[in-house]
C-alpha cells in the first residue's frame, strides 16, 4: 500500500491563520495527518493550534501508533496548552479543535476534537468519520433540530469540546477498514462550510492526485469567498 498526500492551509480573509496541520511518515507502513483549527476570537489561537499539532507529533514519534497512544497524544497537546496558557494574559484562553488520523496496512485509526473534520471518499460515496462536538450538532442528534433547523441555528458552531478548555475535553477515537482508490480528508470549517460532503466527492473523482485535490478545493474556496482561515490535508491510497 502506497499513501500520497498533500497539505494546503490558508489565512482567508483573516489576519491570523490559526489552522494548523502535518502530515508524515511514521515508519515504512504507517502515514499519520493532523489538523487543528484554533479558536478565534479568544486570543492565542494560532498559538494553540500549533502547540496540539506539534505536541501530538512528538509524543508519537517515541512510541507506537494505535487507537490509545493517539488518544494520549491528543491529552498530551490538551495538558501542553493548559501550561501554556498562564505565559501571557492573551493566551490565557486559547484552545483548539484537533482531527488526526493513523493510516497503514492494518486500516485507518483516528482521534478527534471539536469541529475540524475527516472524511473517507470511496467509488461515487464519501462517508464523514467524525461528529463535530458542537451545540448545534448536540441538538440535531437528539431530535430537537430538523436539518433545516440547524443549517441556520445561530449556536450551531459553539464548540462544547476543545484542547484547552478546563476539564477533560471529549476525544472520540474511530477506526475504518480501507482500500485501493479510497481518499481520505482533514478539513477545518472555512473549507467544510463552503464545500459541501458530496461537492468534495466529485472533486475527489475528477482530480489524479491529492496535490490536485487542494488545488481544485482552493479554488472553490476562493471563488466562493472564503469566510474564514481554511486548511485540508488530502491523503490517496495508490
Amino acid at each position: 500500500m502506497r499513501v500520497t498526500y498533500s497539505i494546503f492551509t490558508a489565512s482567508g480573509p483573516r489576519a491570523v491563520n490559526e489552522d494548523s496541520v502535518d502530515c508524515w511518515r511514521a515508519n515504512a507502513d504507517t502515514t499519520v495527518a493532523c489538523i487543528a483549527d484554533g479558536l478565534g476570537g479568544m486570543g492565542g489561537g494560532d498559538i494553540a493550534s500549533k502547540l496540539a499539532v506539534t505536541t501530538f507529533r512528538a509524543y508519537l514519534e517515541k512510541t507506537e501508533i494505535n487507537e490509545s497512544t493517539m488518544t494520549a497524544a491528543a491529552l498530551a497537546a490538551h495538558h501542553e496548552i493548559r501550561n501554556q496558557q498562564n505565559s501571557t494574559d492573551k493566551r490565557n484562553r486559547m484552545a483548539t479543535t484537533l482531527t488526526a488520523v493513523a493510516i497503514s496496512n492494518s486500516g485507518l485509526i483516528g482521534i478527534h476534537c471539536g469541529d475540524t473534520r475527516a472524511a473517507l471518499a470511496r467509488a461515487n460515496g464519501i462517508k464523514r468519520l467524525t461528529t463535530d462536538h458542537s451545540e448545534g450538532q448536540r441538538l440535531f442528534d437528539a431530535g430537537k433540530l430538523t436539518k433545516d433547523e440547524l443549517a441556520t441555528y445561530q449556536r450551531k458552531h459553539i464548540l462544547e469540546s476543545a484542547l484547552g478548555d478546563k476539564g477533560n475535553p471529549r476525544i472520540d477515537s474511530f477506526k475504518f477498514n480501507i482500500r485501493q482508490n479510497d481518499r481520505i480528508f482533514l478539513t477545518s470549517d472555512g473549507v467544510h462550510n463552503i464545500v459541501l460532503l458530496r461537492e468534495l466527492q466529485k472533486l475527489a473523482l475528477i482530480s489524479p492526485t491529492p496535490a490536485v485535490l487542494v488545488e481544485n478545493v482552493h479554488r472553490e474556496v476562493e471563488e466562493r469567498g472564503p469566510t474564514d482561515n481554511f486548511s485540508i490535508v488530502a491523503l490517496y491510497i495508490d
